[in-house]
């Protein structure tokens, strides 16, 4: 027992359950991410960011997300087509083939559409999370990959561009949707980019339905105040 006059001892807290997903909500999530050699030093900090990503939705075929992963350097290569198991998902991240190779972003965001597509729910947002550390090596350059996320905009899918290290901001924003403010980032570093996306941002961007751009004003006709 305490010696008289001191308080007992406060009892050990008890550890926090483990946090039930952020996020709830109907999605098509293909995450797109850079393998190519300069990514070699940061791969592991880039992979344990898709699983934090992929982490915080409820992946469920009917009622939640489901998401899909693609691999690109020279070439892009499927790691998984869109799934409603986090556990698939998990295990193709843990996967990946080790960073090598030029960087073709037009090929990764190219298959990511594919994938993206490819079953997708009627009515269910669809979006590519695009990760890169450098500018585009082979198949052409930045402006080829702009060219791509164009085209996949244009198709009605939405892309958060993230570009880490090596990576032009300019880029970056003009591969992102609209606001780029919203959809595009840029950090010097993977722990910066983790930082960045450590609450439910991503949640938040997919789940926003982007609004209308507003209508052109139109000027009142003559004698009408």
């Amino acid at each position: 027992p305490a010696p008289p006059g001191l308080p007992p001892s406060p009892p050990s807290p008890s550890p926090a359950p483990p946090s039930p997903p952020a996020c709830v909500v109907k999605l098509e999530l293909v995450l797109v991410l850079d393998k190519s050699g300069s990514v070699r030093a940061e791969q592991s900090s880039l992979l344990a960011f898709a699983r934090e990503m992929v982490s915080q939705f409820r992946l469920d075929a009917t009622e939640g997300a489901r998401v899909g992963v693609v691999e690109f350097s020279s070439d892009a290569a499927t790691l998984t087509p869109l799934t409603g198991s986090l556990s698939d998902v998990l295990t193709a991240i843990d996967g990946a083939s080790a960073a090598g190779g030029g960087t073709s972003v037009s090929d990764g965001l190219e298959l990511g559409r594919a994938e993206v597509n490819r079953g997708a729910r009627a009515d269910v947002p669809r979006t590519i999370l695009l990760l890169t550390d450098g500018v585009q090596t082979v198949d052409g350059n930045d402006d080829t990959a702009i060219a791509k996320a164009a085209a996949v905009k244009q198709d009605g899918v939405s892309i958060v561009a993230v570009g880490f290290g090596g990576a032009n901001e300019q880029t970056m924003r003009a591969i992102a949707s609209a606001p780029s403010s919203d959809f595009a980032f840029f950090g010097a570093s993977m722990d910066e980019v983790r930082q960045h996306f450590a609450s439910d941002r991503l949640c938040e961007l997919a789940a926003s339905p982007k609004a209308p751009p507003p209508p052109p004003s139109t000027p009142a006709p003559p004698g009408l105040p």
